[in-house]
């Protein structure tokens, strides 16, 4: 069966998983659906696949859950109405912006680490112009239950006495910890922007393969005396988001990293 679809049946990444990358990448290329939205049916699916209908069942069931397809029974997979990235802006984030940005994302982020290091590392250093003890904390975003970014914040001790004690105190939002328990305001904030490849890290965390594209945003924040208080990287799944950018100074405002 030469017209097989690519399939590395000996790749310790799942089978159903792949062919589910496979098949939403053929929806978002308008190749596999049919004028009314309509999949191949799973038999033919998994005879294209060369898999089970057990397997193929499963790829589709992640699918549905992505809100990808729509299953219906005695109708079978339609393609659901393709959801609009979140929009990310790219400027001091005020509460109705925050609001916007991220109206479709869960409000509470899941903590996977608040950590003490005694130590900075030299790069994050580098980002503060610090090098003494540092909190560090990642979190996973989600839009209904599923993960869409990893974020990553590196906070200098200084700043944040106790914070692996107190955690964050004030409705479990760390901006709101930052301001009202540290009493810390925002200035302004730097932004870098890079399109990379998923670590083994993000792969696991955001369930995704590593050929994945992730849009990174790599921020510093500075207080009111303009002295670098927080440095964070957020990794979006690329295909979730999209950026908005306020140019006021269009001569001035691009610069060539080196």
């Amino acid at each position: 069966m030469s017209n097989l679809r690519a399939i590395a049946k000996d790749s310790p990444i799942p089978v159903f998983y792949q062919i589910y990358v496979d098949i939403k990448k053929r929806i978002l290329a308008h190749t596999i659906q049919d004028e009314e939205q309509k999949l191949p049916s799973e038999r033919d699916l998994a005879e294209e696949y060369g898999v089970s209908r057990v397997t193929m069942r499963q790829s589709l069931a992640e699918l549905e859950k992505d809100g990808i397809i729509i299953r219906e029974r005695g109708r079978g997979s339609f393609v659901n109405e393709t959801p609009r990235p979140i929009l990310q802006q790219l400027k001091l984030p005020s509460d109705k912006i925050m609001q916007s940005a991220r109206s479709f994302v869960d409000p509470h982020p899941e903590i996977v680490q608040l950590t003490r290091f005694e130590q900075t590392d030299p790069e994050i250093g580098e980002n503060l112009n610090y090098d003494g003890p540092i909190f560090y904390i990642k979190r996973i975003f989600r839009v209904n239950g599923n993960p869409i970014a990893v974020n990553r914040i590196w906070l200098p001790e200084k700043f944040t006495p106790q914070l692996d004690i107190v955690g964050l105190c004030v409705d479990n939002s760390l901006s709101k910890t930052l301001s009202q328990h540290y009493g810390i305001k925002i200035l302004h904030r730097t932004n870098i922007v890079e399109a990379v490849r998923p670590s083994p890290t993000e792969v696991d965390l955001l369930k995704i393969t590593y050929d994945t594209l992730i849009l990174q945003i790599s921020s510093t924040s500075f207080t009111e005396n303009n002295v670098p208080y927080e440095f964070s990287r957020t990794s979006w799944i690329g295909d979730a988001i999209r950026l908005k950018v306020d140019v006021t100074d269009i001569e001035h405002s691009l610069e060539i990293a080196t």
